[in-house]
């Protein structure tokens, strides 16, 4: 049996070698449509902080599409009507040249053929018969940069990224990358679709070379609370046994509950575990590493009292959290 759960507000803080910064966030309950889910935590590997990722770098540089220009290119741009006007011109940083008589145009990302299209249009309001040809005299392509850049005899195109313990990673020409909560899948879309959009045609894959010794947390009512080792996502009953097994005379166990974080929120689910112990459940709750499972007492009548239990014996356990969730009941009527 699955029974709902008041919102509840909380604060997530960040362990950190020296001090702990708090973010706020929601603990929410499931969607409506979810409600009647035993599967609660999609089984899906999620990058954390001290993971290491190889990336792999595909440049291809004989590209059979047309060349689109690109900051730092050098433009020969000719004026048949208007020899005085003809010259070079180097693409900004902003993607710009500066012309006279109409200030800068924007050209980058566009084909030769588009950007003296662009370039006659913008004359025609100075010049009567605007005759422009542009082309490329020196091309400087963000992707031979990177290539240079990459290239190594040893490791060939790839790199090894360490994500930091702020949960973000640095790639080459894109800068820092915040990856909080994001699979390995996600980041490979995100790099390709920002590699093609500035740097060119590339084509990245991202491998997870080693993962960082993660945790689960199991409270309450169990044989041996504590934090608990894993390094992939573990169904709740692997999470009880490694927690000595609940206490047969005091544990609820048809109302469990389960904290998962999702960015800077956590969704809080009840889950009846006691029908999974006598087979009658659809399916398995699974948990990721940083979750929370907590078995409370028997007897509690609301979410607020199983959530105030939750703050006392996360107050008084005695062992630090990767990240500690400090409750805080805005939802109970209770005094």
């Amino acid at each position: 049996m699955h029974k709902p759960i008041l919102p509840l507000l909380a604060f997530l803080a960040l362990a950190g070698c020296s001090s702990q910064r708090s973010i706020p966030a929601y603990i929410l309950t499931a969607p409506e449509e979810q409600a009647t889910q035993s599967e609660l935590i999609p089984v899906t590997q999620v990058l954390r902080p001290q993971d290491v990722l190889d990336v792999i770098f595909h440049i291809e540089m004989d590209s059979p599409n047309a060349y689109r220009i690109q900051p730092g290119d050098q433009l020969e741009i000719q004026f048949a009507t208007a020899k005085g006007l003809t010259g070079i011109k180097t693409v900004m940083p902003d993607g710009t040249v500066n012309l006279e008589y109409v200030g800068s145009v924007k050209v980058a990302g566009l084909t030769v053929e588009e950007a003296q299209a662009q370039m006659v249009e913008r004359y025609r309001e100075t010049l009567r018969t605007p005759l422009i040809t542009v082309s490329v005299a020196k091309a400087q392509t963000r992707a031979q940069h990177l290539r240079d850049t990459l290239f190594s005899p040893g490791t060939g195109m790839s790199r090894d990224i360490t994500i930091g313990a702020d949960g973000r990673a640095t790639f080459p020409m894109l800068g820092s990358i915040r990856l909080g909560g994001m699979s390995r899948d996600e980041l490979e879309k995100l790099l390709n679709d920002r590699y093609r959009e500035e740097v060119g045609p590339i084509q990245v894959d991202v491998l997870l070379k080693a993962t960082a010794a993660n945790e689960i947390y199991v409270l309450g009512e169990v044989g041996q609370p504590g934090a608990y080792p894993v390094r992939r996502p573990i169904s709740v009953l692997e999470a009880l046994t490694m927690a000595r097994g609940h206490n047969p005379v005091t544990a609820n166990l048809d109302s469990v509950l389960i904290l998962h974080r999702q960015g800077d929120k956590v969704v809080s689910r009840t889950y009846d575990l006691e029908e999974l112990l006598d087979n009658d459940a659809d399916s398995v709750a699974y948990l990721q590493p940083d979750d929370l499972l907590f078995v409370p007492r028997s007897g509690l009548t609301s979410a607020g009292d199983t959530m105030r239990q939750l703050a006392d014996v996360m107050l008084f356990s005695g062992f630090n959290f990767g990240f500690s969730y400090q409750v805080d009941n805005k939802d109970d009527g209770d005094n």
